[in-house]
């Protein structure tokens, strides 16, 4: 399908569709059996290079992936959930017994041992880590998340996600669009959240809502560096439900990318 966001902002990079499947389409590329990784760099070559990418349980390997793509929690334990906690936040400084965590770690290569101990440092301490964990949307269906160009998408599928990827005008553009018909403030959700949770989990959440807004990320360096050998540092994914993908479409052929302003900034821009 043609999206018409897409031709007006005429970018580097058109949208790609997050579908959840209980099948992976035989053209899709995937990781060999048992084999993992982040899923952010499938999702980078489905943006740059168009190409259908697919992620199943049996690849997840690491623990935010589980919530992330509606696979459930994640954890086997609580000691799980803990050790999430403390790598995401200040590593061995949070943890509540930094023997058991230290000790953890010497199974980990030494480069991942490294990030390990110091952490991620994406929440202040421990206790806030262990809250926004346990309240990360959360889900249980399907055995594959498939990416896909939108102009692959077949007659009849419905994505689960749409994302776009977009350098600061092209951001600009489609806030100013998706705030055009709102009458309040809160017009788009920065989850504390990794990159496949934004695009999957908190999106899925968005669709649940009788007034979805967008979702911007990643705001994770880790899912960036999986990212930048494809897509430029400055661009952030902007990702939406489908209903409001298409409430974004019908208005974009009436809105910011008929004025002069757009044709100034957006011809500037390339």
């Amino acid at each position: 399908m043609e999206s018409n966001i897409a031709k007006e902002i005429n970018g580097r990079f058109d949208p790609i569709v997050l579908i959840r499947s209980d099948e992976k389409p035989e053209d899709a590329i995937a990781p060999r059996s048992s084999r993992g990784g982040c899923v952010m760099a499938f999702v980078a070559q489905t943006i740059a290079n168009r190409k259908t990418t697919a992620f199943g349980r049996e690849h997840a390997s690491c623990g935010g992936v589980w919530s992330g793509f509606g696979w459930g929690d994640g954890f086997n334990s609580e000691a799980d959930l803990e050790f999430q906690a403390t790598f995401l936040s200040l590593g061995v400084d949070s943890a509540k017994d930094k023997d058991a965590y230290s000790k953890r770690l010497e199974r980990m290569p030494a480069p991942a041992q490294e990030m390990f101990r110091h952490g991620e440092r994406i929440y202040s301490d421990f206790d806030t880590a262990c809250y926004n964990i346990k309240n990360r949307p959360i889900y249980d269906e399907g055995e594959y998340i498939v990416f896909k160009a939108i102009e692959n998408l077949e007659e009849g599928e419905i994505p689960d996600s749409v994302v776009f990827t977009l350098n600061p005008m092209e951001l600009t553009a489609l806030v100013q669009l998706n705030s055009s018909f709102r009458r309040t403030n809160a017009h788009i959700l920065t989850p504390q959240a990794s990159g496949c949770q934004a695009i999957g989990a908190f999106t899925f959440k968005q669709a649940e809502s009788d007034d979805p807004v967008p979702v911007l990320s990643p705001i994770d360096f880790a899912a960036r560096s999986h990212m930048r050998r494809l897509i430029p540092d400055e661009y952030m994914n902007i990702s939406m439900p489908w209903e409001l993908y298409q409430k974004l479409e019908e208005l974009s052929k009436n809105s910011v990318f008929q004025t002069h302003f757009w044709e100034d900034f957006g011809n500037k821009n390339k």
